[in-house]
Order: C-alpha cells, then sequence, then structure tokens
C-alpha cells in the first residue's frame, strides 16, 4: 500500500498524521502520472504537501519515436561523419593495393609514394 520511494517521507511525519500523508501521496502521483510533471515538495508534520517548484509540461510531440527507414547496420555511413562513398573508396584501395584495408595483414606493402631524400 505505500510505495517504497515515500518510505522517507512516513519517517518525518507524526504518526497521528500518516493517513494524511497517504492520500496526499495519493492525489500527487495520479496527478504527476497524468500530467508526466515533475514536482519539488515540501512536508510538514502534519502531512501537508506545498509545491515548491514545478517543472515544464513536456510536449508531447517532442517524445515520439519513429525508426529510420534503413536500419544503421545497413549503411553505418548514414549514421556517422564518415562520407557516402566510404564503400567505393574501400572498393578502389582494394583493388590498388590488392588487399582489403581493413583485415589484419602480416606484412605491409609500401607502393612508393614517399621519395625521401639525403639533403646531408
Amino acid at each position: 500500500m505505500i510505495e517504497p520511494r515515500h518510505l522517507r517521507y512516513y519517517a518525518f511525519v507524526w504518526p497521528l498524521f500518516w493517513p494524511v500523508l497517504w492520500l496526499n501521496l495519493r492525489r500527487l502521483t495520479a496527478w504527476q502520472k497524468q500530467t508526466r510533471r515533475v514536482v519539488l515538495i515540501r512536508i510538514d508534520r502534519c502531512g501537508n504537501l506545498t509545491i515548491q517548484a514545478m517543472a515544464d509540461a513536456p510536449n508531447p510531440g517532442r517524445y515520439r519515436y519513429t525508426p529510420p527507414a534503413v536500419p544503421a547496420w545497413q549503411r553505418p555511413s548514414r549514421w556517422s561523419d564518415l562520407p557516402e562513398t566510404i564503400v567505393d573508396d574501400m572498393a578502389q584501395l582494394e583493388t590498388v593495393h590488392g588487399a582489403w584495408a581493413g583485415a589484419p595483414q602480416t606484412q605491409i606493402a609500401v607502393t612508393a609514394p614517399f621519395i625521401l631524400h639525403d639533403t646531408s
């Protein structure tokens, strides 16, 4: 009958006024479920509730989730900062270097794009 999250309030209120506190907490909980608002309350020793602060009313259209048409695992470049052509670029790398760029390699093949000059 008593919610576990409200137990600390009963420790504060005098036992004679526990029914008043129970009724007030039930009314507050029902109101919060209806309006989905968070409140900061003050409780006195007689079980009376006073609302000290109240959150803004939530916008119902803001919290609706619509799943994307294409799942993220089918087109990872759509959900990241990678360019859309990353798959084509990886295919070009595979044809140029003969191995997939993401696969572990036992040796590194250098195709001489850098030329070192001796400056001494």
